[in-house]
C-alpha cells in the first residue's frame, strides 16, 4: 500500500519515457500510447531499466492516453485498451508501485479557451476509469500549465475511483504556471482542496530552478511533495536537442529536495535510468527535512491569489457590491444574460482594496443556475481576488463550485436541517470554505450564547462529513441598531466567543446602520469594535473611505501587517483609484470594457460612439488597438496573465466586428494577412490558438492551417498572405520547422515568424526566421514585419 509509505520515506520515481523512446528510434509521428499494444517489449524494457536503476514507482506510458490526445492520431476510440495495457506492462516491470500517468488534455478551459468544464472533465474521467480498472497504486496527473485543468483532472479522478491522486504542475522561469499565472503556494492550496493526495511539480525547469519553488510549495501545504525536474534547460545543437544536466547534478539536487521535505522524487525530460540511479544513491536514504506548519486560519484562493482569513492574518474585506438586491440596473442586466456590471463592479472593488469578492446573482427572473457559474467563470479570468459564492440554491452552488478554478468561500450554511444536508456535502466534495450563519430553523437566536450553540451544532455536523475548523468562517449575524439598541453588543459578544474557540469570523457590517444617518461612520465604528473582539473579516463596501484607512491602521498597530507593508501600499501603490464611471469619456469607457474583457458591453459602446459621429476606422486604430496593446505590454511585464489577456481579446474581437459593420463593403483596412500552422509531426495547438486569437482581435486576417501541417501545404498558403507564422512545442519537430522555413523561402520572398516552447531567438536566426517569445510578442512581431515591408516598398 503506497499510502503506508507516502510522506514517511523517500520514494524514487522513474524518469523520462519520451527521451527513451527517441533513443530506441521511435519516430516522432508515432503515437507513444499505441506502443503499449504494438510494441509492448519496448515499453516493458524501458520500465525494467528504470527499476534496475532504483525506481520504486514506475509511471505508465499513458501521458497522452486521453480521448482528446489520442484523437489527434485518429485513435480516439482506443482509450481503454491502450491505458489498461499500459498498467499491465508497468506491473510486469517488477516495480514496487505503479503510477497511472495522466497528462494534459490539449484543450483550454474557459475563460482562457473555449472548452467547457464538463467536456474536459469527461475526458479525464474516461481515462482514469480505464487506468483504475487495472488497479495501479495511484494516479499521477502531471505537466499541467493551467490550474483549472489540473483541478478538473483531480476532481474527475476522484469521482471515478478511490485511488490516491498525485497532482504535479509545470512552472515557467517566472515561477508561475504558464496558462493560468498560478504560483506554487496557490497551486498547492487549490489542488489540496480539490482532493489531491500529493502535490508537486515536474518538467519545464531544471533542478536548480525548481529548488526555490519546492521550498515555497512545502510551506503552503502539509501534503507530500512530488518533484521531477528536467535534465536542465535544453538547447539545440546541429539539429539535436541537448539537455545540459548530468546525473550527478540531478542526484545532488534530489537530496536538497528531500531536505526541503519532498518525499516523491524523480526526473523528467532529458533523463534516463542513469539519472534515476543517481537520485537513488543520493536521496533515497536521506532523512526527510522538517517542514513548517501551514499558517492557521481559513485559506481561500483564486487562480492567481490566495487569501488567509483569521489566525493572525491582516483583516480581510470581502466586497459586497455584486448583489442585485436593490440594484435595478444589475438585475435587468442579469435577466438579459449580461455580465457587464458584474465585471465593472469586480474590477472597481479590487482596485478599491477588496481582498475577496462576494458574487450573488439572485434576482427575480434570473436563471441563477446558469448565471452564477457564468459569472464565476468570467471573474476567474478577470480579477485576482478570490470569490465568495453567494446563493441559497444548492444546484446553482454546485454548478459554480464545479467550474471555479480556485478554492471558493461558500456563502453560506446555517444550522437549519435542509441547509446542513444540502450545503456541507458540496463544501466537502469541492474542497471549499464556508460561512456559518448563527441561525437555524427557529430563526436568529436572541442571545450570544444561543447563537454560539447553533455554531457548535453546525461545527459538529461539519466535522462529521470531513469539513474542518480551518474550513469554517463564522458569521455571528449583524442586526440593525435602529430597531434593537442591544443587537450590536450581542453580535460582538458572539464574535468574541467564536474567536475564543479558535474559529475565524466574518460579519456583514452595513446592516448595523440601516435606517440611521451617518451610516459610513457607524459601520466603521462597528468594525473597529468587532475587530477588538477578534473579528477576522467583513463583507463591506471597499469604496467606503471611512472603513478602508482604519483597516490598514489597525493591522499596523496590532502587528497583523508585518513591517507595515500593506499600509505603505495604500499610500504608494494605490493613491489613484481611477475616475468614477460617470466622469469617463465614451472612448475611455470603451477602452475600459476591452481591458475588462467585457464582450457584452464593448459592441454597444462602439455603436454609441459611432452614433455620436465617430469614424469606425479611427475607433479601431485609436481606441481598440491601443487598449489591447496596453494589456499586451502589461502581460510582458508580468502584471496580468493569460486569462485576462484572452478575455480582453474576446472583447476586442466583438468590438472590432461591431466597428467593421460600419465600414465599406471591403470591411475596411485589415491589419494584414497571416497564415499560421503547427509544423509537421507536432500536434500541439494551444500556443498557436492563443496567437491566432490575439491576431484576429487586432484586425489581422488569419488563415489557421491547424496542426501537423506538411511544408507543401504551408507553401501553398504562403501565396495568399503577408506573413507566415510557425509553431512547434516538441524538440523533435524542429527539423520540420526548419524545412518549412526553407521551403517558403524557396517559393517566395516572405516574412516568416517562428515560436514555441522549444524555439529560441538564436535558433530562429540560424534558420533565417523572425522570433516571438509569446502571443503578445507574436502580434508585435507580425506588425513590425509588415510595417518594415511597407517602408522597403516605398
Amino acid at each position: 500500500d503506497i499510502l503506508r509509505r507516502l510522506g514517511k520515506e523517500v520514494l524514487i520515481i522513474d524518469g523520462a519515457m519520451g527521451t527513451m523512446l527517441q533513443r530506441v528510434g521511435i519516430p516522432p509521428e508515432q503515437c507513444p500510447e499505441q506502443l503499449n499494444l504494438t510494441a509492448p517489449d519496448v515499453i516493458t524494457e524501458i520500465h525494467h531499466n528504470y527499476v534496475l536503476a532504483g525506481a520504486e514507482c514506475i509511471t505508465t506510458n499513458t501521458f497522452g492516453g486521453s480521448r482528446a490526445k489520442l484523437g489527434e492520431y485518429g485513435l480516439a476510440d482506443e482509450v481503454e485498451p491502450f491505458n489498461r495495457a499500459a498498467v499491465r506492462l508497468a506491473r510486469q516491470s517488477g516495480a514496487q508501485h505503479v503510477l497511472a500517468n495522466v497528462g494534459p488534455s490539449g484543450k483550454v478551459l474557459r475563460p482562457s479557451g473555449d472548452a467547457a468544464f464538463d467536456e474536459v472533465f469527461d475526458v479525464f474521467a474516461e481515462q482514469a476509469s480505464a487506468l483504475a480498472a487495472e488497479s495501479p497504486d495511484a494516479i499521477l496527473i502531471e505537466t499541467m500549465t493551467d490550474i483549472s485543468e489540473a483541478r478538473c483532472a483531480v476532481l474527475a479522478c476522484r469521482e471515478v475511483c478511490d485511488l490516491p491522486v498525485f497532482a504535479s504542475v509545470t512552472f515557467g522561469q517566472d515561477g508561475r504556471m504558464e496558462l493560468s499565472g498560478t504560483e506554487p503556494e496557490v497551486a498547492a492550496l487549490v489542488l489540496e482542496a480539490a482532493g489531491a493526495t500529493a502535490v508537486g511539480m515536474n518538467c519545464g525547469l531544471g533542478p536548480e530552478h525548481m529548488l526555490p519553488l519546492v521550498e515555497r510549495m512545502a510551506r503552503a501545504t502539509s501534503l507530500p511533495i512530488v518533484v521531477q525536474p528536467n535534465a536542465g534547460i535544453p538547447w539545440l545543437e546541429d539539429g539535436r536537442t541537448i539537455f545540459p544536466g548530468t546525473p550527478d547534478e540531478m542526484g545532488e539536487h534530489a537530496a536538497r529536495f528531500v531536505d526541503l521535505g519532498a518525499t516523491l522524487v524523480g526526473s523528467c525530460c532529458g533523463s534516463s535510468p542513469v539519472f534515476t540511479g543517481a537520485i537513488m544513491d543520493l536521496a533515497k536514504n536521506r532523512a526527510i527535512g522538517g517542514r513548517p506548519i501551514p499558517q492557521p486560519g481559513v485559506h481561500v484562493a483564486g487562480p492567481r491569489r490566495r487569501v488567509r482569513i483569521g489566525g493572525g492574518a491582516p483583516f480581510v474585506v470581502i466586497g459586497e457590491r455584486i448583489n442585485p438586491t436593490g440594484k435595478k440596473a444589475l438585475s435587468e442586466e442579469l435577466r438579459a444574460g449580461s455580465l457587464s456590471i458584474v465585471r465593472e463592479s469586480a474590477l472597481a472593488q479590487q482596485r478599491e482594496g477588496a481582498d475577496m469578492l462576494d458574487v450573488n446573482v439572485g434576482a427575480a427572473g434570473v436563471d441563477a443556475r446558469l448565471m452564477l457559474s457564468e459569472a464565476v467563470i468570467a471573474l476567474s479570468g478577470l480579477v485576482d481576488a478570490p470569490l465568495a459564492i453567494d446563493t441559497t440554491d444548492p444546484v446553482a452552488l454546485e454548478a459554480a463550485l464545479r467550474v471555479y478554478p480556485g478554492r471558493a468561500l461558500v456563502n453560506s450554511v446555517s444550522g437549519g436541517a435542509a441547509s446542513l444536508a444540502d450545503i456541507l456535502p458540496l463544501v466537502r466534495r469541492y474542497g471549499a470554505a464556508v460561512v456559518v450563519l448563527a441561525l437555524d430553523d427557529d430563526g436568529i437566536p436572541h442571545g450570544s450564547d444561543d447563537r454560539l450553540e447553533v455554531i457548535r451544532k453546525v461545527r459538529e455536523a461539519a466535522h462529521s462529513v470531513g469539513v474542518r475548523d480551518s474550513d469554517l468562517l463564522i458569521d455571528c449575524l449583524t442586526l440593525t441598531a435602529a430597531t434593537d439598541p442591544g443587537a450590536p453588543a450581542t453580535t460582538l459578544a458572539c464574535v468574541r466567543a467564536a474567536s475564543d474557540l479558535g474559529l475565524s469570523t466574518v460579519l456583514g457590517a452595513s446592516n448595523v446602520s440601516h435606517g440611521l444617518p451617518g451610516r459610513s461612520e457607524l459601520n466603521a465604528a462597528f468594525i473597529r469594535l468587532a475587530r477588538e473582539t477578534g473579528l477576522s473579516s467583513a463583507i463591506a463596501d471597499p469604496s467606503d473611505r471611512d472603513v478602508e484607512p482604519r483597516r490598514g491602521a489597525f493591522d499596523v498597530l496590532t502587528g497583523a501587517d508585518e513591517r507595515a507593508a500593506r499600509w505603505i501600499e495604500e499610500f504608494i501603490v494605490r493613491p489613484d483609484r481611477g475616475l468614477p464611471a460617470d466622469e469617463l469619456t465614451a472612448e475611455d469607457r470603451l477602452a475600459a470594457a476591452i481591458e475588462a474583457g467585457d464582450a457584452d458591453s464593448a459592441p454597444r459602446l462602439v455603436d454609441a460612439l459611432l452614433a455620436e459621429g465617430a469614424d469606425a476606422q479611427e475607433v479601431i486604430s485609436e481606441v481598440l488597438t491601443p487598449a489591447i496593446q496596453r494589456l499586451g505590454e502589461a502581460f510582458g511585464r508580468g502584471e496580468i496573465f493569460l486569462p485576462q489577456l484572452m478575455v480582453a481579446a474576446e472583447a476586442m474581437s466583438a468590438a472590432s466586428r461591431a466597428a467593421r459593420t460600419h465600414l465599406p463593403e471591403s470591411g475596411g483596412r485589415s491589419a494584414g494577412r497571416v497564415a499560421f500552422a503547427t509544423v509537421k509531426g507536432d500536434i500541439h495547438s494551444i500556443g498557436k490558438d492563443i496567437c491566432v486569437s490575439l491576431l484576429e482581435s487586432q484586425g489581422f486576417i488569419v488563415r489557421d492551417l491547424g496542426v501537423d501541417v506538411a511544408s507543401e501545404l504551408i507553401v501553398d498558403a504562403a501565396g495568399e498572405v503577408d506573413v507566415v507564422c510557425l509553431s512547434a512545442l516538441m524538440t523533435t519537430t524542429l527539423p520540420s520547422m526548419e524545412a518549412a522555413v526553407r521551403a517558403i523561402r524557396e517559393a517566395r520572398e516572405l516574412p516568416v515568424l517562428v515560436g514555441g516552447a522549444v524555439v529560441t531567438a538564436e535558433w530562429a536566426a540560424s534558420v533565417g526566421a523572425g522570433y516571438a517569445e509569446d502571443a503578445p510578442g507574436c502580434v508585435s512581431a507580425v506588425r513590425a514585419l509588415l510595417e518594415s515591408g511597407k517602408e522597403r516598398a516605398s
